[in-house]
């Protein structure tokens, strides 16, 4: 099973304080889901609790462990724009418009 076993006691309280003041949404979930794993509360039963995916839960956990309190916040979204291709006058022809 996969827990958060370790959090100083300065973390809870900060985790506690996020928990109830973030003016994120996602960042009070975290902070939720990571003091119910602290004490006891396993991947199905937070994914369950939170309506998300066990991976979902599994990657908030993940963060919490490698970037401690940075761990809470969304990561740098992606930018997925693709270049538009310029489209020539050979690719699509000219209409003709017609009038009635």
């Amino acid at each position: 099973m996969r827990y958060v076993r370790k959090i100083a006691p300065e973390q809870v309280e900060y985790l506690r304080e996020v928990s109830r003041r973030s003016r994120n949404y996602r960042e009070r979930e975290r902070a939720k889901a990571i003091l119910l794993s602290f004490k006891g509360y396993n991947v199905t039963t937070l994914s369950d609790i939170f309506e998300v995916s066990r991976a979902t839960i599994t990657n908030w956990l993940d963060a919490w462990e490698a970037r401690g309190m940075k761990g809470l916040k969304d990561l740098p979204k992606q930018s997925h724009n693709v270049p538009l291709r310029k489209i020539s006058s050979t690719v699509l022809p000219a209409k003709e418009l017609i009038y009635h």
